[in-house]
């Protein structure tokens, strides 16, 4: 029956449209009503296409890297079990920050929305009136807000059939004055096998300044192919002693990040970058890839505090200090100290050395990461998070940045904390083959091997 079919007319069901005007008009004998019926709730047009479409949509659309399209209520229906499954475990949408701090662009979820997704599904997915079509939620992830320069790989890339290929390009940074770096965002073109990307800024002013220009176009035109091998930094091969300052990153989950207002990244004239890939074709087969990367700039007469990214790790992690023993569900490492020191090589010009501030956070390790934390313990004790993630997720890294950010001052400390899962129940499924058995691991760039790093954007106070 029609929910808004009259109830006493379908009684009727009459064959003719007199015997139907006829059922409609005397109705009433019958004690029926003839006021439709409301639409059952909760439906796709009222209450579960707003959601999906502030929330889902912007990674399930077609040619999105959700892999399926929910933009319409065909595909939402086909995968209805499915999503139902995964926003109830709040597994999507994916948001892996801890609820120590509050930050830009969480679209988590309340728990009326994840019962207003089951219910749906439960009740066989109705669609209801279009007429009646609810306003979708507001689309709050973080996106680059404009593109003011995209650079891209000089040529398309073919990576070598080997677990990890690091290969770097260097690239003019295409600006004749000094400019400042507010946003930053990847657009990798071979998602299969881009594990990571970094764009490192060479400048003249830099210790090695052009001559390190000079050597890495060197190394670049004596190897064969595009680009040149940079396993372990981008100044590969050569081991040039050049501070490594990073213009940005894109890990798997990381979106298009926009610095803090009157904050940049300053970049002289004349500088270059070099844009470091990684690799990984444990995964996939290995394909062409031609990656771009998106800008968004400033003037220096914008720019009220400098700002940089900046790495904190142990650096004895980098030998085999950081073991990770075979079968062992539970290790961490962790190191806290004050970082200035450890940063004179990595954050340029900017002057830390009354303290700075934080503004945002990404935790980075590798597939058997479990868990990590970054935080400042205050010189009382109190211990202020940076960023929590209770269920790391490889495949959805992001940059938190802080609705209000934390100053770090004399006498505190910054600790970085990773914790991983090393069992026999957690080893990875390489290229569909069944998992194999663990083995003690160590720091180290492959992407079987492992990390613990908090990259930190940071400004001058």
């Amino acid at each position: 029956m029609n929910p808004k079919t009259p109830v006493c007319a379908s009684y009727f069901q009459p064959k003719t449209l007199i015997l139907g005007a006829i059922a409609a008009s005397f109705g009433f004998l019958l004690g029926c009503s003839t006021t439709p019926e409301a639409d059952p709730r909760p439906n796709w047009h009222e209450d579960i296409h707003p959601i999906i479409e502030g929330r889902c949509v912007g990674c399930h659309k077609p040619g999105g890297i959700g892999g399926f399209d929910l933009s319409t209520i065909v595909g939402a229906k086909a995968a209805g079990p499915a999503i139902k499954a995964v926003t109830a475990a709040r597994t999507m949408p994916p948001w892996h920050a801890g609820p120590e701090q509050q930050y830009r662009g969480d679209p988590s979820l309340t728990d009326a929305q994840i019962k207003a997704i089951g219910d749906w599904v439960d009740s066989g997915m109705p669609a209801g009136d279009p007429a009646n079509a609810a306003k979708p939620l507001e689309d709050v992830t973080e996106k680059l807000s404009r593109t003011d320069l995209e650079i891209s790989m000089p040529v398309a890339y073919t990576p070598k059939n080997i677990s990890d290929d690091y290969r770097c390009f260097l690239v003019d940074f295409p600006k004749d004055k000094e400019t400042y770096v507010t946003g930053f965002n990847v657009l990798p073109d071979n998602r299969g096998v881009v594990h990571h990307v970094a764009a490192f800024l060479i400048t003249t002013e830099a210790l090695g300044g052009a001559g390190a220009m000079d050597t890495l176009a060197a190394l670049d035109k004596k190897e064969v192919g595009p680009g040149y091998a940079c396993y372990g930094g981008p100044s590969g091969a050569a081991k040039l002693i050049v501070p490594i300052q990073q213009l940005g990153q894109w890990v798997p989950g990381q979106l298009g990040t926009n610095f803090p207002d009157g904050t940049g990244i300053r970049v002289p004239a004349g500088s270059k970058i070099v844009i470091q890939m990684h690799y990984n074709m444990d995964f996939s087969e290995p394909g062409p890839d031609q990656t771009k990367m998106q800008f968004k700039l400033g003037a220096p007469d914008t720019i009220k505090r400098q700002g940089a990214f900046a790495p904190w790790l142990n650096a004895g992690w980098l030998g085999t200090t950081m073991k990770i023993p075979a079968g062992n569900p539970s290790v961490s490492h962790a190191h806290t100290a004050d970082p200035r020191g450890f940063w004179k090589n990595f954050v340029g010009g900017v002057d830390v050395a009354s303290g700075f501030v934080i503004h945002g956070g990404l935790l980075h390790m590798h597939t058997l990461g479990k868990w990590a934390e970054v935080y400042v313990t205050r010189s009382n004790g109190d211990k202020v998070f940076i960023l929590r993630s209770p269920k790391y997720d490889f495949n959805w890294q992001r940059l938190y940045m802080l609705e209000k950010p934390v100053t770090f001052h004399d006498g505190d400390q910054l600790t970085v904390r990773c914790n991983w899962d090393n069992s026999s129940e957690n080893q990875s499924k390489i290229a569909g083959k069944a998992p194999s058995a663990p083995k003690d691991v160590f720091w180290g760039e492959g992407s079987l091997q492992e990390m613990c790093v908090a990259n930190l954007y940071i400004s001058e106070l």
